[in-house]
């Protein structure tokens, strides 16, 4: 069985709602250990050059609270600025990652570029034979920017 993938991208004036919606031959525990592998992201996710764990911090019912730092790239269409952000993340393990950055500098436009920026993964083990543990991995996005985006 090949893995089953719908994405399914919205614009609202300068807004941006995304969702991508993956079926794994995985189970959570292994999908989870990798969307939360920070330092890894580089390795496989576009326009990530490094992204270190600056502060961890334990929460009630096994949570944690994170404040991330990546640096990269932004793109846009035919639009890419050097990009350094900053991410408070909360995480309830084996089922939710939610991230909202709280400061972004995109080389030129420093501060001016983007209003808001919220992503968020979810994991749902699904029913399936015990040996081929199969997990749903449904990512949502969130994207404002300051300034009109290009024409598309």
């Amino acid at each position: 069985m090949t893995d089953a993938v719908t994405i399914d991208v919205q614009r609202s004036g300068r807004r941006f709602e995304a969702e991508a919606v993956l079926e794994l031959a995985a189970d959570a525990q292994t999908v989870w250990d990798t969307i939360t592998d920070y330092p890894a992201l580089s390795r496989f996710m576009p326009g990530i050059r490094a992204c270190r764990v600056i502060e961890r911090k334990a929460l009630p019912n096994a949570a944690e609270q994170l404040v991330v730092e990546q640096q990269g790239e932004f793109r846009f269409m035919l639009f890419a600025q050097a990009m350094t952000v900053l991410l408070h993340i909360q995480h309830q393990p084996l089922r939710l990652a939610e991230a909202k950055a709280v400061r972004f500098d995109l080389g030129l436009f420093k501060r001016r570029a983007i209003d808001v920026f919220e992503g968020r993964y979810e994991l749902t083990p699904l029913k399936g034979r015990r040996d081929a543990p199969r997990v749903q991995l449904r990512y949502t996005a969130l994207i404002g920017l300051l300034l009109p985006p290009p024409p598309a």
